[in-house]
């Protein structure tokens, strides 16, 4: 069969990234306890094309994920786990770069405070990364649902004050070994208050005095969540992004900040 993709051409142009995208897959993910998470990854894989070819050999890319998919495959070290995908993607597409996106739900098992009722959290996730030759650059996004409180409503009002959900989005850079966990630990430590899928009375009693004992706002949030990272030796470059719904405002609120 005639090999159209594989035609040497007199183009204009190389093209930067080409390839397939938002392909849903089952994926494994290990968790820090070493429990397996069952979750769904979409997918984004591309590599560059030079300006002599006409396309790349597409069905390659997917036929990588179903082989990942066969082999029983399970995401444990993420950026070395990613890492060995690239290379793997250079090789059988004979490119020097490759690039891969990965989004999925993090799953994890929580106790309410009081009561201990058990009940599910998914978190989303994101990876970023790209291998150009031998240069690997790999981000891990996480976000965080929270509870936050306003310090300002405590501080003027003669009782109660207004809170609402937040969700604080959490991008590093990090050499070594980091789980989702650490990320996740990090943002809820800081919080007004976690968010959880249980609750009893005696839990929301806990939940609603401990929020009022810890107001923040977005800027508290971000900067708190930005010692904790700062902190930790493994990460060498972070973005916090958080966003509070407000309950009696039509709009939200938003900070954001990077730093290393």
């Amino acid at each position: 069969m005639k090999d159209v993709q594989n035609m040497k051409g007199d183009y204009k142009f190389g093209i930067n990234e080409v390839g397939v995208e938002d392909i849903k897959y089952p994926l494994r993910v290990k968790s820090n306890s070493g429990d397996i998470i069952s979750t769904v990854g979409t997918y984004s894989l591309g590599v560059n094309l030079d300006k002599d070819l006409k396309g790349i050999h597409m069905s390659r890319l997917p036929q990588l994920l179903a082989e990942l998919h066969a082999e029983e495959w399970i995401l444990d070290d993420f950026k070395a786990d990613i890492y060995d995908i690239l290379k793997d993607m250079q090789s059988r597409m004979e490119t020097d770069n490759a690039c891969l996106e990965l989004k999925f739900d993090y799953f994890l098992s929580k106790e309410a405070p009081v009561s201990g009722q058990e009940g599910l959290m998914s978190y989303p996730c994101q990876i970023k990364s790209s291998l150009k030759e031998d240069e690997y650059n790999f981000f891990l996004s996480v976000e965080v649902p929270v509870t936050s409180l306003c310090p300002c409503s405590k501080e003027i009002s003669d009782y109660s004050a207004h809170n609402q959900r937040g969700y604080t989005e959490v991008t590093v850079s990090y050499e070594g070994l980091l789980r989702v966990e650490e990320l996740i630990e990090m943002v809820e430590s800081v919080a007004s208050c976690e968010v959880y899928s249980v609750l009893k009375r005696v839990d929301e009693k806990k939940v609603t005095e401990q929020a009022y004992d810890n107001p923040r706002f977005v800027e508290d949030m971000v900067r708190l969540v930005a010692e904790k990272l700062s902190a930790d030796n493994k990460i060498d470059w972070f973005r916090v992004n958080s966003q509070h719904q407000e309950s009696i405002h039509p709009h939200d609120a938003y900070a954001v900040l990077e730093g290393r």
